[in-house]
């Protein structure tokens, strides 16, 4: 069983999560199984907008030394530890909270009910307005803020 560690991202660490040029500063950490970036997670700062928490995972790998695929293939491997999973979601939310950020937005797939739940429980609550089809739209207030 690899080693799950959580550290702070860096750029070499998004090629492995997200396709394309990023469009705006984020901060975040980076999830590693052993050596191999499997998700990143963290706050996005977007102009003229309010802050976004977001999880991308990596894609899931299929077995390259010619063993068969286990029978979690094609399942992104972040999702196969869920303990560490927490913990990351935890510490992406003590960065969150040390943002300053006033207003935290999320979203979670209407139909997963296991996101919905994350979510609540890392202090997420349902906005009164949902905008996006398919999708439930969550928000984090910053108490601390005037």
């Amino acid at each position: 069983m690899p080693k799950i560690t959580l550290r702070p991202a860096i750029a070499a660490d998004l090629p492995y999560v997200v396709g394309e040029p990023l469009p705006y500063r984020i901060r975040a950490i980076t999830a590693l199984a052993d050596d191999r970036v499997i998700g990143m997670g963290g706050i996005a700062f977007p102009p003229g907008g309010p802050a976004i928490a977001f999880v991308q995972l990596a894609p899931s790998r299929e077995e390259s030394d010619g063993r068969e695929p286990d029978s979690a293939a094609g399942i992104p491997e972040a999702k196969r530890y869920p303990v560490a999973f927490h913990r990351a979601g935890l510490t992406a939310m003590k960065m969150i909270r040390a943002s300053g950020a006033a207003k935290v937005i999320a979203t979670a797939d209407a139909v997963s009910a296991a996101a919905v739940r994350w979510l609540k429980r890392l202090g997420f609550e349902p906005a009164e307005r949902q905008p996006i089809a398919g999708r439930i739209l969550f928000e984090w207030t910053n108490e601390r803020q005037p």
